[in-house]
């Protein structure tokens, strides 16, 4: 049983990611030129270049937000949401989240063109009713982003973007 969050749209949305998190090839990770040079379980120099690595720099929050396409969603998930484009929508949700989120709500939306926040329970067999709520973006606050990761829920955010 997991909980999993996401963005739906008509229209196609930005991805970002603001983890923190530093992903790449061996050889772009080589070519940061890191200083110093972080101590490793393993030796960079002798991985192959086009190997897929990550690095998380020591003290970085990486809860920050994330928004992907989702390619390869939960089985079920056509059951609720109908959007054409679905994202997968990750972090902590703290309040560094929250911020993000409401900066990216208030910059990618479209006007007269709703978008949808959800957050559903997967692998449960007795289903928690639905929260669905119609937020304006100007009135949208913390208590409803602390819902996503409380209950199942959906927001159809409407509002002006930049």
């Amino acid at each position: 049983m997991s909980r999993f969050t996401f963005i739906a749209s008509d229209y196609e949305l930005p991805e970002i990611d603001l983890s923190g998190i530093i992903k790449g090839t061996v050889k772009e990770l080589k070519e940061m030129n890191l200083n110093p040079r972080p101590e490793l379980s393993f030796n960079l120099d002798k991985l192959r270049d086009d190997v897929k690595a990550i690095f998380i720099p020591d003290g970085v929050d990486t809860g920050g937000l994330t928004i992907s396409r989702c390619t390869n969603p939960p089985y079920g998930i056509e059951e609720y949401i109908k959007k054409r484009y679905t994202y997968w929508l990750g972090g902590s949700f703290s309040i560094n989240w929250t911020n993000q989120l409401q900066e990216y709500l208030n910059t990618k939306i479209q006007e007269g063109k709703p978008i949808e926040l959800w957050s559903i329970w997967f692998g449960w067999h007795e289903f928690e009713e639905m929260l669905y709520k119609k937020i304006e973006l100007s009135k949208i606050n913390s208590c409803d982003f602390e819902l996503l990761d409380q209950r199942d829920c959906c927001f159809i955010i409407e509002g002006i973007g930049g």
